[in-house]
């Protein structure tokens, strides 16, 4: 009898902490992440690209824009870019993607 508290007690306190892990990860900027979710194509599918593929991104202030450029052998020019509702979020997310690049 024992022994069953023993593993309820572990596997609540198992599941306990993927949720804290999992609410960890869920909460971080996405410009930490290995991949950035950048808008969506013509047909309304998101894009997504993985950060190893980007050689260069700038900022259109102008637009309130973070372009991508990336490595794509289908593309001479493949980009993409983020949009954001006001300065204020695309300078955040800016000084999180340069910071942890």
């Amino acid at each position: 009898m024992d022994m069953k508290i023993n593993k309820k007690l572990f596997g609540v306190t198992m599941l306990i902490m993927a949720a804290f892990l999992m609410g960890a990860f869920f909460n971080q900027s996405e410009a930490k992440l290995k991949v950035i979710k950048a808008g969506v194509d013509e047909k309304g599918n998101q894009i997504c690209i993985n950060k190893s593929q980007v050689y260069l991104f700038k900022k259109n202030q102008a637009e309130n824009k973070i372009i991508f450029y990336f490595h794509d052998a289908e593309s001479d020019s493949a980009m993409v870019a983020k949009s954001f509702p006001d300065i204020e979020s695309m300078d955040k997310y800016w000084n999180v993607l340069i910071r942890d690049w």
